[in-house]
């Protein structure tokens, strides 16, 4: 089976996630590209496009959002930083055109530009001392759910201020102090460096997966996401506003929340061997129980991952087995619990 399979996590990327508990470390996110919105009508376009609050927030709002198609699959996430001229979403590289794309296409007599710009970087600082951090740099920071501009090292950066998910070992989903640091590509390096002798650790690849995975935020790149599925089968029910009037995909959204029909669940699971995203699961009687996302092997060679799984087959502890495209391989995975909160977790387990 190839190497590839699961991203292999060193014991020094390990310690790095273990360390938000007691510390803070720093993520560069060249993983997500900035899509900027202005224009005069850019808060009633968004507002009728995205899942997330729009023309209700107040200018500095920062939430995570979703655009969805008609029937409500989720095409793209991400984190909106709303401005009084302009909003800035940050989604996942390589979606970052399909975001824009899809917007665009919809932009008719509003007076909307939507662009990728690509001068935007993208930080985050995650962890118990991260605001003890900050206040090393004298920096006075937003509540939590907001964004301001502040100086860091003479230059202007946008501090937001956010929870996380959790390390290794902790509580599925267990909500660690987050800060995201929006700044010029040019003054990345100086504005990290400042972060970085007030105190905060340098972050990795392999750790922030490992706390991405273990904070249960799905990734629709990385394969975590069964195509059609809506925001509240993979854990977004905060992306979903339920105040605001009509948005694409409301219908079937608002269907499933008062219905309580949810067809899947976004999972954690564990297991022992390496299946890689995509591979069907199966139950005991062999018949399709979802299918597997992304996942880490940790040192030790426990396997911790994201796996869509079907109602009928959610149980916590549910012993699944992974099968590959051609049947060559399998691996057996347990079921840890939902990352989908609230009614709908209830509900699955009662399933």
């Amino acid at each position: 089976m190839p190497s590839s399979v699961v991203r292999v996590v060193a014991a020094r990327d390990e310690a790095i996630a273990q360390h938000v508990r007691q510390g803070a470390a720093l993520f560069g996110r060249d993983d997500l590209l900035a899509v900027t919105a202005k224009g005069k009508d850019f808060k009633k376009f968004l507002h009728a496009m995205l899942t997330q609050d729009v023309k209700g927030l107040a200018d500095g709002s920062l939430r995570t959002t979703c655009l969805c198609d008609p029937q409500g699959a989720v095409l793209a996430t991400a984190i909106q930083f709303l401005g009084p001229e302009s909003a800035v979403l940050w989604t996942e590289r390589a979606l970052a055109e399909t975001l824009r794309e899809s917007l665009d296409r919809y932009v008719i007599m509003d007076d909307v530009e939507l662009a990728i710009d690509e001068d935007l970087a993208l930080v985050q600082l995650i962890g118990s001392e991260a605001a003890a951090i900050a206040a090393k740099l004298a920096l006075a920071l937003p509540e939590v759910g907001q964004w301001h501009t502040c100086q860091v090292q003479g230059m202007p950066v946008v501090i937001g201020r956010g929870l996380a998910g959790g390390a290794p070992g902790s509580p599925a989903g267990e909500a660690l102090p987050c800060l995201f640091l929006q700044v010029a590509r040019d003054h990345l390096g100086e504005v990290a460096g400042a972060f970085l002798e007030a105190g905060a650790q340098t972050g990795s690849h392999a750790a922030f997966e490992v706390l991405r995975i273990a904070g249960g935020w799905p990734s629709l790149s990385a394969g975590d996401v069964d195509p059609g599925s809506l925001p509240l089968e993979i854990g977004l029910k905060s992306a979903v506003d339920y105040r605001k009037g009509c948005y694409m995909g409301q219908e079937a959204i608002a269907m499933m929340t008062y219905r309580g029909q949810i067809r899947r669940h976004l999972c954690w699971i564990e297991g022992d061997g390496q299946p890689a995203a995509g591979w069907t699961l199966r139950d005991a009687a062999g018949k399709r129980a979802g299918k597997m996302g992304s996942a880490v092997l940790l040192p030790g060679g426990r396997l911790l991952g994201l796996a869509s799984v079907q109602r009928k087959a959610y149980a916590p502890g549910a012993v699944l087995t992974a099968l590959s495209d051609d049947g060559s391989a399998t691996a057996q995975v347990r079921v840890v619990t939902t990352t989908v909160p609230g009614v709908l977790a209830a509900e699955g387990a009662a399933a």
